[in-house]
């Protein structure tokens, strides 16, 4: 034998299907569905009001960088990837490495649009150009007999 409710949104009195039972407090009817949906929803928000927050900062340090996107050549690795984010995440917490990780991306492709600029004008580094620390090391060593 089947029951009988009132519904709570429309008040129309419905029979519970068998395999809810006592948990259905609602009918099926679209509306009444929906208006259920948005109240368990708006409960659920109330309940947990930073959600939002955090899973939009975690999609934001998990999203691909433009050089992640792009096969990287010899010259553009991504140093970005060098670092273990979850362990900066944990240590400095979550709204500090998303700061951090913008702020590398946004140096990254700074230095990425200066080499293409770079070499793009044509203008080339040679070794007689490097400054001399490294260069003047060499040439003080004794040479092999």
């Amino acid at each position: 034998m089947r029951r009988t409710r009132p519904c709570r949104i429309c008040g129309q009195w419905f029979r519970v299907h068998p395999r809810v039972g006592l948990r259905q407090r609602v009918c099926s009817a679209a509306a009444c569905q929906r208006e259920r949906h948005r109240r368990a929803c708006m409960a659920w928000r109330r309940r947990n009001p930073d959600y939002d927050r955090e899973a939009r900062l975690q999609r934001k340090l998990h999203r691909p960088s433009l050089s992640q996107k792009t096969p990287p050549s010899a010259w553009m690795v991504s140093p970005m990837r060098q670092l273990d984010w979850s362990v900066a995440r944990d240590v400095v917490g979550l709204e500090v490495a998303v700061v951090v990780e913008e702020s590398a991306k946004v140096l990254c492709h700074w230095a990425r649009d200066a080499v293409i600029a770079q070499r793009a004008g044509g203008e080339r580094i040679t070794a007689r150009e490097l400054p001399g620390p490294a260069r003047d090391e060499i040439a003080k060593r004794p040479h092999p007999p």
